[in-house]
């Protein structure tokens, strides 16, 4: 890709992902995505938490309970017209304290779903950190 073409598409997803990919804070104060990031989002929501290797994912029970899912904006991380690679957390209780656990979702627009997985995120340095991208809330946990 030449730089004109690359400064192009850079331009666009800037445009795209301040056009209302988010209506602002939701009642708990996190981001809500819209239209297709919110489809997306949805999905990854109960891939990375299955993914994730947290006893009790998906269920709400047991020892440790997922309680929330965020992930990064697809559109404002795409590798190429279709492949999106974003970094989810997954937010869980573990003998009542709050925790976290950060996972990769790469996927297509495409597909449905669009990942077949994501994978524990291991922090290394000069990596995107979750802090570094806004992230949206995926639908409540059961």
């Amino acid at each position: 890709m030449d730089r004109g073409a690359l400064t192009a598409a850079l331009a666009l997803l800037a445009l795209l992902s301040m056009s209302g990919c988010a209506s602002g804070p939701d009642a708990g104060g996190a981001e809500v995505a819209h239209g297709e990031d919110a489809r997306v989002i949805a999905q990854l929501a109960e891939i990375a938490p299955r993914d994730s290797g947290i006893a009790g994912t998906g269920a709400g029970t047991g020892a440790d309970a997922v309680t929330a899912t965020e992930c990064w904006t697809p559109s404002a991380n795409m590798l190429d017209a279709e492949t999106f690679r974003v970094l989810c957390r997954v937010h869980f209780e573990q003998q009542g304290t709050e925790r976290y656990r950060d996972m990769i979702c790469i996927g297509d627009l495409a597909r449905d779903p669009v990942a077949e997985y994501c994978y524990q995120w291991a922090y290394y340095a000069d990596a995107p950190k979750f802090e570094d991208r806004p992230a949206f809330a995926g639908p409540a946990a059961n």
